[in-house]
Parts: structure tokens; C-alpha cells; sequence
């Protein structure tokens, strides 16, 4: 299995009991006797205590994320969302996993689209950095088989251990 659709079943197995998280299937459709296939615009639609999140996840081996891996369909679909309404955010989820293991250890940032869209903007380089994802973003830690999400920074009830703010 590609490590981007294990993360997305990772991801899955990761929201809590008292959220709810919903698989956006890719658009397949037949034409011409052809059966073709369309991404669609994210990967998850979320909703928990904390709002309701569109969320694209991203799965990396290297320690940055290279722009070009986020396409900009899934960009304009996170943004449009996220400005939606106060309690609409769009999200990445970015996971650095281990080449040599798929079962090394492994993290995971949520990171606002806005932050995406602002480093992209700014930046000389081709990629996002780890280092920037640990400074923008939220850190969701492995621990067992799952990821512990923290959705907290948008309901404005981000636990202080994973905050960027109070890491600062």
C-alpha cells in the first residue's frame, strides 16, 4: 500500500469517538467506454467539539513537504472552505514517515491553509520545511497505531504541550 493512502487509513483510526470523520471518495466516472478517475477535493471532511475541518493529508518520507505535492485544487477547496464560516477550517496533515520502516516513528502537523498559503507565498524555496511545520503548525503525536489530534487551536482550546504559540 502507497504510504499516502496508509496515512489517510492512520488518519481515519485517529479522529476520537466524539468526532465524526468522513472519507471524501475520489470522483470515477465512465466515458466512451473508459473508466476515468478525478481527485477529488480533499480527503476528509471532520467534524468534532472543536468545528468542522476539510482536510487534505500528505505523506512524506523527505523532511519537507515540496509545494508541488499539494495541488492547487486541493489548496482553492481548503481556502474556500475554511472562509466559509467561523467554524469551517481548512487543514493539512502532513505525516513524516521513515523510509528505511513504515513502522519507525513517524509525526504529524496540522497546519492551517492560510499558513500554507502565506509560507508558499513568502518563501524562496520549492518546499516547506519540517522545521516550519513544527513552528506553524500543530504537532499530533504518535502514540500506539494512532495519531493524538489536536483540534484545540481552532476552538481556541489548544493544549499549551502542542502549541506553537507556547513553543515560541
Amino acid at each position: 500500500m502507497k504510504p499516502g493512502k496508509r496515512f489517510e487509513q492512520k488518519f481515519r483510526a485517529s479522529v476520537d469517538a466524539d468526532s465524526f470523520a468522513m472519507r471524501i471518495a475520489d470522483k470515477v466516472f465512465q466515458a466512451q467506454g473508459k473508466i476515468y478517475s478525478e481527485e477529488s477535493e480533499a480527503d476528509f471532511l471532520v467534524s468534532s467539539g472543536a468545528g468542522i475541518f476539510l482536510i487534505e493529508c500528505k505523506a512524506t518520507l523527505l523532511n519537507n513537504l515540496p509545494f508541488r505535492q499539494v495541488k492547487d485544487h486541493q489548496m482553492n477547496s481548503l481556502l474556500e472552505f475554511d472562509t466559509s464560516n467561523e467554524h469551517a477550517h481548512g487543514l493539512l496533515a502532513v505525516e513524516f514517515y521513515n523510509a528505511k520502516s513504515y513502522r519507525a516513528p513517524k509525526i504529524m502537523y496540522l497546519l492551517d491553509v492560510n499558513d500554507w498559503i502565506a509560507y508558499t507565498a513568502s518563501s524562496n524555496r520549492k518546499s516547506m520545511p519540517r522545521s516550519a511545520f513544527e513552528q506553524l503548525g500543530i504537532e499530533c503525536p504518535y502514540q500506539g497505531s494512532i495519531y493524538a489530534l489536536d483540534f484545540g487551536r481552532w476552538s481556541g482550546e489548544t493544549k499549551a504541550d502542542t502549541s506553537a504559540e507556547h513553543r515560541a
